[in-house]
């Protein structure tokens, strides 16, 4: 063969791409941006073979139904165990690897089924269960198609991010060195915004209100919660109904029954449309004066393209949140964490500082066509795979039963009160004192001349009378847990019972907990009793200058056997507290004056 003709053969086959596209109808944005992507690379080579497969129903049955089905579930009936699970794995890579294996060994052959059905020059994946699962075939050795990734969201990159793709597409060049710090150098590319041409058609608000037979003038607010219609989207609607001259459209995307209660709940709201799954998004987007969203992701690119200001409200637990303040922080988007907050975004909205230009960005699909293998798949055993997913079961145990980081991100999840505060009107401190009982007993006088109220937690045996003393004194007893992670389970029930019974208290209290060694286990046995905890912060005697109290703090002072010189350290203390404006109290007192009558 000649060079001309081998010339003329090898631009043929490039112009006859195979690009194969992988996404799943997980809420819309997956599909979407599959969507805008064939778009793109059409328009580019007219003569490219693109072919969209949805890798969710080409999954085993089990694994469909824990990343799709298991997943919809959480974020519309306990939104708080997706905020643990997806906390607990952004804090834990051993975790993530594990899951990362898991995925591997359960979905790698039938994708491969997928891959072989469908020859391609390149691999793409909008979706990131597929992208990690194309990972790991491709540093198998399985897969030797370059493989791209597209990242729509702007955090969470722990999830979208694997160093077996070639080349991920970002929206925003803050995330290349985040991305590249996960997956490797030169794993990332900043694109222009993955979005369809008519999102960047020129459409003026009014040909797109009169398009959509709205009013000419007055506010026009989109509120969406995403395919699935998650988020708090009747909080959004009313609080935009504030708005004398607004019209609200709230779309339910495909979730009937929450169209059909919001629906109900605003009927006789002349100035609210209630619409499902639209494809006339560009319109909604063009006439809208902002769009509130609560999960982000391509709608939110949708409406920057347009032009159209964005406010982050409602958000369930879990990536939202965290997406909606890295928006913010880039200055895409404004977050409204409350409805008062809400309502002051939509009077006056503020327009993104998206300091690119959109239409002279990076090109997705060019980068798509032009990707070059950047992978090398390593020698390696295949021993650790059945093993794997044995340690996934036992990792899973340690982090969440074991390890005293699980309780704050389940703490945040569940949205429990703080343990350092009370939250309360009063103006007023609960002051714990810790110490021994002969020497808490020393002290009654102290508290009696003072007329102070406090929570005693007593760290030996102390008898009736002597707990009746205290109570006379102002000292209201504390039961205090002394954990020391998986060793103190047997016994932190038997802890907090025998002092419960020992003070006499109630169904309902309040425990000290420790700051170290607290675990999620020793939290479920203490609740199962009726046990509260409260962790407090540590103020020194010796040096009580340095603390500085605000309203509602729960302050610990741990009183050492020394009489007179801890006496007047405490008594210099409690004036310190006072001279700031408030009052000291015991923590159940506090927690009762903010429980109300």
């Amino acid at each position: 063969m000649n060079d001309a003709s081998e010339g003329t053969e090898t631009r043929t086959r490039s112009n006859r791409v195979r690009v194969l596209v992988l996404t799943a109808p997980v809420g819309e944005g997956h599909v979407a941006a599959a969507r805008a992507l064939s778009e793109g690379i059409l328009r580019r080579n007219p003569e490219a073979e693109i072919t969209n497969v949805d890798a969710l129903s080409a999954l085993p049955a089990l694994l469909r139904w824990v990343v799709s089905d298991a997943y919809r579930w959480q974020l519309r009936a306990a939104p708080w165990l997706f905020g643990v699970v997806f906390g607990v794995l952004r804090r834990s890579a051993l975790l993530r690897r594990l899951i990362r294996a898991g995925l591997s060994l359960a979905g790698s052959r039938r994708l491969l089924q997928v891959l072989r059905l469908h020859p391609s020059d390149v691999v793409v994946s909008t979706w990131p269960v597929a992208t990690t699962i194309l990972g790991c075939l491709r540093l198998r050795g399985k897969v030797r198609t370059p493989v791209c990734a597209t990242i729509t969201d702007f955090a969470g990159l722990e999830l979208w991010a694997d160093k077996g793709v070639d080349l991920h597409l970002v929206m925003h060049e803050s995330l290349v060195p985040k991305v590249e710090r996960l997956a490797g150098r030169d794993s990332a590319r900043h694109v222009a915004l993955l979005v369809t041409g008519e999102f960047l058609a020129p459409r003026s608000s009014a040909d797109a209100r009169r398009a959509l037979d709205l009013p000419e003038t007055g506010l026009v607010v989109v509120v969406s919660g995403g395919g699935w219609a998650v988020g708090d989207l009747s909080g959004a609607v009313a609080t935009a109904l504030r708005l004398a001259d607004s019209t609200v459209l709230c779309l339910a995307g495909r979730d009937e029954e929450t169209r059909a209660r919001i629906s109900c709940a605003f009927a006789e709201e002349p100035r609210v449309r209630v619409l499902g799954f639209t494809d006339r998004m560009s319109d909604l987007l063009a006439a809208a004066d902002v769009l509130v969203h609560s999960t982000g992701g391509v709608t939110s690119l949708e409406a920057l393209a347009r032009g159209c200001p964005v406010v982050a409200y409602g958000a369930p637990p879990g990536h939202s949140p965290l997406l909606a303040r890295e928006m913010a922080s880039l200055g895409l988007v404004s977050h409204a964490r409350s409805t008062n907050e809400l309502e002051s975004a939509l009077r006056a909205p503020t327009r993104s500082r998206w300091d690119i230009d959109l239409a002279a960005g990076v090109d997705a699909a060019s980068l798509v066509l032009s990707v070059t293998p950047r992978v090398v798949a390593p020698l390696q055993s295949r021993l650790a795979r059945p093993a794997a997913m044995i340690a996934s079961a036992a990792a899973l145990v340690i982090a969440f039963l074991a390890s005293d980081l699980t309780y704050p991100v389940v703490a945040e999840a569940l949205a429990l009160p703080e343990t350092t505060s009370i939250s309360t009107d009063a103006h007023s401190v609960a002051l714990v004192i810790r110490g021994r009982p002969r020497n808490l007993l020393a002290l009654t006088t102290v508290a009696r001349r003072l007329h102070v109220r406090a929570s005693v937690a007593l760290t030996g045996p102390v008898s009736t009378r002597d707990v009746q003393s205290l109570r006379r004194s102002g000292f209201d007893p504390i039961p205090e847990l002394r954990a020391q992670g998986v060793s103190s389970w047997f016994e932190a029930t038997h802890q907090i019972d025998e002092q419960r019974g020992r003070y006499g208290l109630d169904r309902s209290f309040y425990y000290l907990a420790p700051h170290e060694g607290f675990t999620l286990t020793d939290y479920l046995l203490a609740r199962r009793l009726g046990g509260r905890p409260v962790q407090g912060r540590e103020v020194d005697l010796t040096d009580p200058s340095r603390a500085v109290f605000h309203r509602g703090a729960i302050v610990i002072v741990t009183v050492a056997p020394h009489g007179a010189p801890t006496r007047a350290a405490l008594i210099a203390t409690i004036r310190r507290i006072e001279r700031a404006g408030l009052a000291v109290t015991s923590v159940q007192r506090l927690a009762a004056q903010s429980a109300g009558p």
